[in-house]
């Protein structure tokens, strides 16, 4: 007969978390990270001010390579056993480029893996950080709109070619039948 002993079931696996990071059209982040319950955090506590802490000095999101201010909104216990921390970084609107460096990897331990993902107006990357590996960053799509206008003064600007092209053919043409009557005996 099989004896089966009950076993410590987590919904989050230790040693993997993930970040999700989506950045508004106004240029705000929202940021969600989250831990299995159960993992140690680089030793700090589960106090609101100590993740407060942890996120202050262990999350840096840039746009533009520009520093984002941070505000810890805090923390909850998702339905997976996993702790959630929630942030948000005050970036600047029509930044081109935003990074997001996960220092607090190295406090993890070598075999901690982080799924980072970076979504934004329809752009998105994603990726698996490590303690070596602690930057994520996406080139982020212009606002709505943008790229219509650029296409319009583009193809504006080919046509005033094409009709200033057109212009100088009518003058020199003229210019060339004058030309030509007035040597006429």
């Amino acid at each position: 007969m099989a004896l089966f002993l009950p076993r410590l079931a987590l919904g989050h696996t230790l040693g993997l978390s993930v970040a999700e990071f989506d950045v508004a059209p106004e240029g705000p982040v929202a940021a969600h990270l989250t831990f299995a319950s159960a993992e140690p955090l680089g030793a700090t506590p589960l106090r609101d001010e100590d993740l407060q802490g942890f996120l202050a000095r262990g999350v840096e999101v840039a746009a533009d390579g520009a520093r984002c201010d941070g505000t810890f909104l805090g923390a909850s216990v998702t339905e997976a056993d996993g702790l959630q921390l929630d942030a948000r970084y005050a970036c600047p609107r029509g930044a081109a480029r935003l990074e997001v460096t996960l220092y607090y990897l190295s406090e993890l331990g070598p075999g901690h893996r982080e799924i980072a993902r970076i979504v934004a107006r329809g752009a998105s990357i994603e990726g698996v950080l490590t303690g070596d590996r602690r930057a994520l960053s996406l080139t982020l799509p212009g606002p709505p709109g943008a790229r219509s206008l650029r296409d319009a003064r583009a193809r504006t600007g080919r046509r005033l070619e094409v009709l200033s092209a057109a212009f100088l053919a009518i003058l020199l043409g003229l210019a060339g039948w004058r030309w030509r009557a007035t040597r006429r005996p």
